[in-house]
């Protein structure tokens, strides 16, 4: 449990602040750095779990190293960022998959998961414009990977499974709050929101993999 509250305030006392800051004054390699930093934190939860109890967690960790380049990457080529963010998603639906068998709720979560995404990207088509496809194709592996641990996680019944539906619900929240960030003009609060979710998401998806 140390571990974990000690992971989270680094996570988002001090890198989130710190990147938030050098960001803000267009000093972008170290709030790259701090950016990268923060999702570390979540990284090294998953390291012990992986070296310490479950050898399965190693999928889950290559996945979270896909995720912590996209940090950095995201800031340069969005595209590039998107598609560092897709191969993460997908070896965490490796991993889950491992954990909790794919059944008819992962189905129904998908489908209900899937419903609202196209609404959300079909009320917002117009800004999107010609980067539809790559929104679909994010979208479509994002609530698979959201499914897979919502419902395995709750079908669980256990801490470490309501631990990773709770990730996946704030990485859905993150990304969603993200997207209308990059497509209109919104508050400075609204950086702050999605970079809050997101670590809080990948935090979460750490304590899982080590309680």
């Amino acid at each position: 449990m140390a571990w974990i509250i000690g992971a989270a305030a680094l996570s988002l006392f001090v890198c989130l602040p710190l990147f938030q800051y050098y960001k803000k004054n267009m000093q972008l390699p170290l709030a790259c750095a701090f950016k990268v930093l923060g999702t570390l934190c979540a990284a090294m939860l998953v390291l012990v779990a992986a070296i310490k109890l479950d050898p399965r967690c190693w999928v889950f960790f290559v996945g979270m190293m896909f995720h912590l380049a996209a940090d950095a990457v995201l800031e340069f080529r969005f595209q590039i960022g998107a598609g560092l963010f897709l191969a993460g998603h997908i070896a965490y639906i490796a991993y889950f998959t491992q954990l909790w068998p794919v059944s008819s709720l992962h189905f129904v979560c998908f489908a209900i998961l899937l419903v609202l995404a196209a609404v959300l990207l079909h009320q917002w088509r117009k800004p999107i414009g010609k980067q539809m496809p790559l929104f679909i194709l994010y979208a479509v592996v994002l609530t698979a990977m959201a499914s897979c641990a919502i419902a395995g996680g709750i079908s669980s019944y256990t801490k470490s499974g309501i631990l990773a539906a709770l990730g996946a619900a704030f990485f859905l929240v993150s990304d969603a709050f993200l997207l209308r960030r990059i497509l209109f003009p919104s508050p400075r609060a609204m950086n702050w929101f999605v970079m809050i979710t997101y670590y809080s998401a990948q935090l979460l998806f750490g304590a899982a993999c080590l309680l």
